[in-house]
């Protein structure tokens, strides 16, 4: 009777370990993009031929020019993440003045497919306020925050978004559907209960350069302190703070 054939499994770790090996080539090919494999592999101890493989596949996936130049995906990368990291330091200053003003937490977010991030945020001065810590993420199609990242598209992309975010984080789509046209006329929007029923938000859009919407400035907290007047000032003060980050960002450019 013959044996029974032996199965090959990947072991544990060896995804990671490939992955490390990427970023050494890749650290080095920044300075370096001339070397051959050979050299690559001397320099970082790796067989020329596990090289030469991970080349290839940095090649395929576009994250490598033939020529080892940074590829389309690591240039499309690298300009999400220094917008990011211009938003972070140009809303500083804007969040500090909002919570000094409102005592309510202060955020910014930014669209990662069917969710939003947090990518700033400072605490609320009050003894009950609304929780939230940077790097935090939430389905896109709640919240004002939410709203504000989705006005702007197109509707087959919103509305594909949309379907997404409910199918991935099983949180129900509102209803009715909010009125995108009136959220871009009046430049804002608040939710009360939405994302959390003891919660509310107001937020508005930073304008990058090209006039896309890169991020929703938002403030929120207990929604028994949100009252219809005050929704409407924290609207006004949001979005002359949001006209102050797209001057800082397009400064910075």
């Amino acid at each position: 009777m013959d044996a029974a054939p032996t199965l090959r499994t990947r072991q544990p770790g060896s995804e990671i370990a490939v992955l490390a090996k990427m970023a050494q080539l890749l650290d080095v090919l920044a300075s370096q993009p001339t070397l051959t494999s050979a050299e690559l592999g001397s320099r970082l101890g790796m067989p020329r031929t596990t090289v030469h493989r991970i080349i290839q596949t940095l090649v395929a996936q576009e994250m490598l020019t033939p020529t080892h130049e940074p590829g389309p995906r690591l240039i499309r990368w690298s300009q999400r993440a220094l917008q990011v990291g211009g938003l972070r330091s140009a809303s500083g200053p804007v969040l500090d003045r909002l919570v000094k003003t409102f005592g309510e937490t202060t955020s910014v977010f930014v669209p990662s497919g069917a969710t939003r991030i947090c990518i700033a945020r400072r605490k609320g001065t009050e003894a009950v306020r609304h929780n939230i810590n940077v790097g935090d993420s939430v389905p896109i199609h709640v919240g004002s925050a939410g709203r504000i990242l989705l006005t702007w598209l197109e509707d087959e992309e919103r509305e594909a978004l949309i379907e997404n975010s409910h199918r991935l984080s099983g949180v129900a789509i509102v209803q009715p559907i909010p009125d995108w046209t009136e959220i871009r006329r009046q430049g804002w929007t608040a939710t009360i209960g939405e994302r959390d029923p003891v919660l509310a938000s107001v937020s508005v859009p930073v304008f990058g350069p090209d006039m896309r919407v890169i991020a929703a400035l938002s403030l929120s907290g207990p929604r028994l302190r949100f009252s219809e007047d005050r929704i409407v000032t924290a609207a006004e003060a949001l979005k002359h703070e949001a006209a102050l980050i797209s001057a800082q960002i397009e400064v910075d450019q």
